[in-house]
């Protein structure tokens, strides 16, 4: 029987190695929508499917206090900006949905949506309320949804996504890998197959 696939951007995301306790495969894409794209195709492309890919990561907010798991079940391309052809925010060109909405719900956790780019965020978006804001999601659900493939994505917020992002980052990764840890557990025992 196939496990899941944990899927996070950076090591520093499973600190002192609390994730590997699991017992899950993890892939690390490195940052950004490119990367991530890349990297979890070519996983998938090596056959030995996964039963549920499982993004956790860290996440800011301009709406959510820091410190709190959340489960991302939309997911928006902030950065995408093709308004002078007549497109929404956010809309790629001549390509549907908008956004997506292959995210599983994990019971007990908010959902929300989360508005990927290729960009840290340190300011209030000029358009755009950012409820969860990172820079993998997106792609990550790109790809399980054209691969069939069930999803999950947990958020920790480490940051207001302002101008303290950076150093808030830093610190609040360390403690994310424990409440992802939780997380994923709680999410494998409900979507396990």
């Amino acid at each position: 029987m196939s496990k899941p696939l944990l899927v996070l951007a950076l090591a520093q995301e499973n600190a002192n190695n609390r994730l590997d306790s699991l017992g899950f495969e993890i892939l690390y894409t490195g940052v950004g929508k490119v990367n991530a794209a890349i990297a979890l195709m070519q996983r998938l492309a090596q056959g030995d499917t996964p039963s549920l890919v499982i993004n956790a990561g860290s996440a800011g907010s301009h709406t959510l206090t820091a410190g709190q798991v959340v489960v991302a079940t939309q997911f928006h391309q902030r950065d995408m900006d093709a308004t002078a052809m007549g497109f929404a925010l956010g809309e790629t060109p001549f390509e549907a949905p908008i956004v997506l909405s292959n995210g599983l719900p994990v019971s007990d956790f908010q959902q929300v949506t989360c508005y990927t780019g290729d960009s840290f965020v340190t300011a209030a978006h000029p358009q755009l309320t950012l409820d969860t804001i990172d820079m993998e999601a997106y792609a990550l659900a790109k790809v399980c949804h054209q691969q069939q493939q069930r999803f999950v994505c947990l958020k920790f917020i480490t940051d207001g996504a302002d101008g303290q992002a950076a150093n808030d980052w830093a610190s609040a990764v360390i403690l994310a890998a424990d409440q992802l840890a939780d997380a994923v557990h709680r999410c494998v025992a409900e979507h396990a197959r």
